[in-house]
C-alpha cells in the first residue's frame, strides 16, 4: 500500500469523489476514505452568478466509511489543494452532525412567517392610505 492523499476521484460512471485515497498496488484497487459526492452548485449574488460545487454523501444506505473501488472504474485522480481539503472536512463535520442542508431557524408567527391573509390585507390598506 502506497501513502494516503486527499483527491478528487472520477469515475467511469461520471460521478466525482473527495475523499482520503490510498492505492493499493497489489490488487489494483483504491481505498476511499469517506468519499463525498460532489455536485456542481450556483447561485446569484448581487445580479451575478456564481458557480461552485457542494459535498454530499456518496453512498448513504451503509455506515461504511472505506470503500474499494478497482482501478478499471477510475477515469482519472488528482490530488487536491488545501482549500478543498478543508471544504472537505467540514462538510465531513456537518454531515457527521447531522447537518446536511443549511438550516432555517423557525420564526415566529409576528416575523410574517406566519400570518392571515385578513392581517396583511388591513397592513397594506394602511400603508396605502397614508401615500
Amino acid at each position: 500500500m502506497e501513502e494516503e492523499f486527499y483527491a478528487t476521484v472520477k469515475l467511469l460512471s461520471g460521478e466525482e469523489l473527495v475523499s482520503k485515497v490510498c492505492y493499493c498496488s497489489d490488487e489494483d484497487v483504491l481505498i476511499l476514505e469517506k468519499p463525498l459526492l460532489v455536485e456542481p452548485a450556483s447561485h446569484k449574488k448581487n445580479g451575478v452568478e456564481v458557480n461552485g460545487f457542494s459535498l454530499k454523501e456518496w453512498i448513504v444506505a451503509s455506515f461504511d466509511q472505506m470503500f474499494v473501488i478497482d482501478k478499471k472504474n477510475v477515469l482519472t485522480v488528482t490530488e487536491v489543494e488545501k482549500k478543498i481539503i478543508e471544504f472537505y472536512e467540514v462538510s465531513l463535520q456537518k454531515i457527521n452532525n447531522g447537518n446536511l442542508t443549511n438550516s432555517i431557524e423557525k420564526l415566529s408567527r409576528s416575523s410574517g412567517y406566519l400570518g392571515s391573509v385578513e392581517k396583511m390585507k388591513e397592513s397594506l390598506e394602511n400603508i396605502y392610505k397614508k401615500s
